[in-house]
């Protein structure tokens, strides 16, 4: 007799949805009842609520509305206390759904906390004419990301390098050519003032600092940097420089303060601008000290300015800071030469100090603003690591769970439930997915790995892949290659794949009536690059030009719509269009509204050999009962501080019939490794007392009878780079979370197949 289980109870589904504010909405959205919950969340007897529509009522007590993370988010404001909500839906009966109110407040606050950073430090760098490039040294295309006002408008799109040569000053193009062939091809760094016309034909000066990146493909190194005008500055400077004698300074720089010491005599003179700037205070320490102007840390450097001065011919300038008794000081540029005589001899010093306090300020802002922008984009990551990890251990229950029942014996209404949560469950993955890509790509972490391969073969593959979809909604999906494809070449098989699947699931999503086709062609480069160029078009529903236009933007679909009749998030295109550019190609579309679409990718790819095929890989598909004989009854060590996820993994491991053994952490893991012998150890990364890191250290050292017991790696880590990182501590293979089932046994028989099992030895 089958006992039933006290979570299946109505007792605990009652308790489960009492604690939670719920409503129940018929077909027009009214509600027709609420638990207490509900009211008291809204501060609402519950009789004034039944009878009115769900989002009147919230938006009638919200002070703001969001639908950015796909669902209805509201923003409920009661005195000083704030809070979000979202509005999460269950289908219960046809035409009745349950209505829960879900606090979000959190998440929402660190969202905004991250988006107030970024606005604060783009507008500082607006403001303060800075602007942040990069320079390809593949394509020789410049990207920059500021207010720069050049001769060349189109500065948001990339620069080729010969157009931007064309507006600089000819007496700084070799400069800036050793700079970059210099950086380019050794790495370093180098700052240096450079000369451009600005959309006037006035030629405007900029400080340019200049530092290598990541090694490229191709063996040079990317380069970026900060540009900043100091055209005024360079001005002033230019002018002191041909300066001659006291009268001439004074006169060109009439705002300025300009001083003059006798070498020979020891008299001082300076100008009534001078000694404004100066002040008293710091007046009245410079007629017992000749440094005595200037704060008592800056003092050790100006000597030194004034030995260089002393020593040189040229004008020797020098950032300091004017005393003031706050402590803080007050930032002055300060330019000096020495004048001598028709014997040689040094005469005099005349100097120049121009006041820069404010664009002082301005530049410890902009280092300030840059490292919150560091500290912001660390937090995002670490936010978007521990969020990965949080959902992907829920959703391993879940999917878990549902693989499990799709195996089982259902009727047909409890098997299309159960695909609903299995297929609701995948959505939440490849959204979790998209936005992992996007902040990788955001950060400059998502690397390109080209390899020689078949692109013909790479695309059909992924047409067969959407075949079956297309031909369910009765459309037909071709896909033709051009003569001009070279059957091998050099490129990232992943990300063209990625970038493909996006447009071919797009495509099918949003055409009801007609077809999809793909067409491929390459030109050759002088260089001997290929620019492959893949077009995808359908007879779908088509787009205005406003659409068009912010149509590659994240979250972004053609209206509010879209999500509610054909679904997604709008990650896709911003995700594709970032990979076609870190491939060196973009994407583009033509389209009209009703009369279908047709999206342009194009990529840059080398020609490619061909090679032999590789031996046969483990296939990560779930092996035939022959290969599952000789690993049955292993004994096995599941090590999971989650009961969920323990469950899970027995009820996949169900059918090869395990000794299993558990432990909830890396401690008790290693005293069941003391206790007894183990075929096979399936070990979770995160856990209290001691961790899988610590647990697999502990199991691969010291010289135990265990130390070469395959473990594979069970995790809810999925950022790029995890699985190399968790096969070097020394784990047999990983598995991330949520755990396929097929996956999970074929890893688990291929680490068995050929090594005698506890059970048979003891026999």
């Amino acid at each position: 007799m089958t006992s039933t289980k006290l979570l299946e109870t109505p007792a605990v589904a009652q308790a489960v949805v009492g604690s939670l504010p719920c409503c129940i909405v018929d077909a027009r959205d009214r509600i027709t009842e609420v638990n207490a919950a509900f009211a008291v969340r809204l501060k609402r007897p519950a009789p004034h609520l039944v009878g009115v529509e769900i989002l009147e009522l919230i938006r009638g007590l919200a002070v703001d509305e969001s639908r950015s993370t796909g669902a209805h988010c509201f923003h409920l404001r009661e005195g000083e206390d704030e809070s979000w909500i979202r509005l999460d839906r269950m289908s219960v009966t046809p035409g009745r759904e349950v209505v829960c109110l879900v606090d979000v407040t959190r998440e929402w606050s660190a969202l905004t906390t991250v988006a107030n950073a970024r606005i604060a430090r783009d507008r500082l760098m607006k403001d303060a004419e800075i602007a942040a490039w990069r320079f390809d040294p593949d394509h020789e295309v410049y990207h920059f990301s500021g207010e720069l006002s050049l001769a060349y408008e189109a500065l948001a799109q990339p620069v080729p390098l010969e157009i931007l040569i064309r507006t600089q000053h000819p007496g700084d193009v070799a400069n800036d050519r050793e700079i970059r062939e210099r950086l380019t091809a050794e790495g370093g760094t180098a700052e240096a003032e450079m000369r451009y016309r600005d959309l006037i034909g006035a030629w405007k000066t900029l400080r340019v600092h200049y530092r290598s990146g990541r090694r490229l493909a191709s063996g040079k190194f990317e380069m970026f940097g900060i540009s900043l005008n100091v055209t005024e500055l360079a001005h002033a400077r230019d002018r002191a420089d041909l300066m001659s004698g006291r009268l001439e300074l004074a006169t060109a720089a009439a705002s300025a303060g300009v001083f003059e010491i006798d070498l020979k005599l020891g008299d001082r003179w300076s100008s009534e601008q001078f000694d404004r700037l100066v002040g008293p205070d710091a007046m009245a320490r410079y007629h017992t000290n000749i440094f005595g102007l200037y704060m008592d840390e800056e003092q050790p450097a100006l000597l030194a300015s004034w030995e260089r001065c002393l020593l040189s011919p040229s004008v020797e300038r020098i950032d300091t800071r004017l005393y003031r008794p706050d402590g803080k000081g007050r930032w002055v540029r300060l330019f000096m030469r020495v004048h001598r005589d028709a014997a040689g001899e040094r005469t005099r010093v005349v100097g120049l100090m121009i006041d820069i306090h404010e664009q002082k300020k301005q530049e410890l802002a902009l280092v300030e603003a840059k490292l919150q922008a560091e500290a912001a984009t660390v937090a995002k990551s670490n936010f978007l690591a521990a969020m990965s990890h949080e959902i992907r251990t829920p959703l391993n229950g879940i999917l878990g769970m549902a693989q499990v029942l799709q195996g089982e014996q259902l009727t047909g209404a409890q098997s299309e439930r159960v695909n609903v949560i299995s297929e609701s469950g995948q959505t939440l993955m490849a959204l979790l997915n998209d936005v992992l890509d996007i902040s990788k790509i955001e950060a400059g972490k998502m690397e390109i790995a080209p390899v020689d391969g078949e692109l013909a073969v790479t695309l059909e593959r992924m047409r067969q892949l959407f075949l079956a979809q297309a031909q369910e909604r009765g459309l037909s999906l071709r896909l033709e290659i051009d003569d001009s494809v070279p059957a091998v070449l050099r490129y990232d098989p992943v990300r063209v794949r990625q970038c493909f699947s996006n447009l071919l699931s797009n495509a099918i999503k949003f055409t009801e009536h007609g077809g999809v086709s793909a067409r491929v062609r390459a030109d050759q480069h002088a260089d001997g690059q290929w620019c492959v160029q893949v077009s995808v078009s359908d007879t779908g529903i088509g787009m205005d030009e406003e659409t068009r236009a912010r149509l590659f933007g994240a979250f972004t679909q053609a209206d509010v719509t879209i999500s509610r009749r054909f679904g997604g998030t709008g990650l896709g295109l911003a995700i594709t269009r970032r990979l076609a550019r870190l491939m060196g190609g973009d994407i583009t579309v033509d389209s009209q509204p009703c009369e279908g679409s047709t999206f342009y990718l194009t990529f840059m790819a080398e020609s490619g050999v061909k090679l032999r095929p590789a031996p046969d890989q483990p296939a990560e598909v779930a092996p035939n009962d022959n290969k599952l004989r000789p690993v049955m009854n292993a004994r096995l060590l599941l090590v999971d501080d989650n009961p969920v996820n323990r469950q899970v993994v027995r009820l996949f491991m169900a059918q090869l019939a395990p000794e299993i053994v558990e432990a909830v952490n890396g401690e008790e893991a290693l005293a069941r490794l003391a206790e007894q012998p183990f075929d096979i150890v399936l070990l979770d990364v995160h856990m209290p007392v001691m961790d899988g890191r610590e647990a697999i250290k502990r199991i691969r050292t010291g010289g135990q009878p265990w130390k070469d017991i395959p473990v594979i790696a069970l995790t809810a880590d999925a950022m790029s780079g995890d699985r190399e990182r968790y096969l070097d501590m020394g784990m047999s293979d990983y598995i991330p979370k949520p755990i396929d089932a097929r996956e999970l046994t074929a890893k688990y028989v291929r680490l068995l197949q050929g090594r005698q099992l506890v059970a048979t030895k003891a026999a």
